[in-house]
């Protein structure tokens, strides 16, 4: 099979993704700023220098996530560059719409749609990368990507901010409860996050990795001499689905003698069993561009 692109491309795509959402996340003060502070002046002055502390300190985190690339770095601009946009959308609206509202509300929401970019994820994944391996971060199931992943993204947001908006408005008691609460909460949600940015197939010396915790129980690698095909997958394949409902492109792993692999079986995904399959999908979020790298690594594509 002969490819018609080049791995660089992905290199270079991820190369220049990062430079942007650097470069626009360092100007976002400037960008968002004078709307921002219009809409803090009705604040009392307790909270809105509370929150403009804040503000600067999630800025400063965020900025230091887009300068150390790992799947660490890669949650904490995912929740935080979100909630920027939501932020700057409610500036905008309590601004009426003004021209220092809509640059913010757009510059934010650029950063945002970078944060979320499939460049960025497989960037910040192969940070975490050592030695001559390669990580390509794998899409997130279906249902998360429509309905647990926001929801998580939520939560995260609500139950860091929320209770202690009300302990600053002088609502102790339920702003303590909230609190108390809403940051567990904010600690399980994050993490849940974090381990989507967990999910790899790496490519090493010795072939294929399969790392990915909803799949299987442990780290599943296809030896080199025992990969018969890496390819897009045909339409009324029998191989195991293991791309967890994901949208966009499978890509089949053909084995040419049964593999032995621990999947993880039930509703939650808990039990381990142990299989032997002969095929199975999954679904990086660039596939062409793993593809170009298997077939520099002289992998049969």
């Amino acid at each position: 099979m002969k490819l018609l692109f080049k791995d660089d491309l992905g290199r270079r795509s991820e190369s220049f993704t990062t430079g942007i959402m650097r470069v626009i996340w360092l100007c976002l003060p400037l960008l968002c700023g004078p709307s921002l502070a219009d809409s803090f002046n009705d604040f009392e002055f307790l909270l809105r220098t509370t929150v403009s502390i804040s503000l600067w300190a999630i800025w400063a985190l965020i900025l230091l996530a887009t300068l150390i690339a790992t799947p660490v770095s890669l949650a904490v601009i995912r929740i935080g560059a979100p909630a920027s946009a939501v932020l700057n959308l409610w500036s905008a609206l309590e601004n009426n719409g003004s021209i220092s509202g809509v640059v913010g509300l757009a510059a934010a929401a650029v950063a945002a749609s970078i944060a979320l970019s499939a460049p960025l994820g497989d960037r910040f994944s192969d940070g975490a990368s050592y030695g001559d391996e390669r990580r390509f971060l794998l899409r997130a199931p279906g249902p998360v990507l429509l309905l647990f992943g926001p929801l998580a993204w939520l939560t995260s947001l609500a139950g860091l901010t929320v209770g202690p908006i009300l302990l600053l408005n002088k609502n102790f008691l339920f702003g303590s409860l909230i609190s108390l609460c809403g940051i567990p909460l904010a600690a399980i949600a994050s993490n849940a996050i974090y381990q989507l940015g967990k999910r790899w197939i790496v490519l090493v010396p010795a072939g294929i990795l399969l790392h990915d915790h909803l799949s299987v129980g442990d780290p599943t690698l296809i030896p080199r001499n025992q990969l018969a095909n890496l390819s897009p997958a045909k339409v009324g394949t029998n191989a195991l689905d293991l791309s967890q409902n994901s949208f966009g492109l499978s890509l089949e792993i053909k084995c040419l003698t049964p593999l032995s692999m621990m999947l993880k079986t039930g509703t939650r995904k808990i039990a381990n069993e142990n299989s032997v399959v002969e095929s199975f999908l999954v679904n990086p979020v660039r596939p062409n561009v793993l593809l170009a790298e298997a077939q520099k690594r002289d992998l049969r594509v």
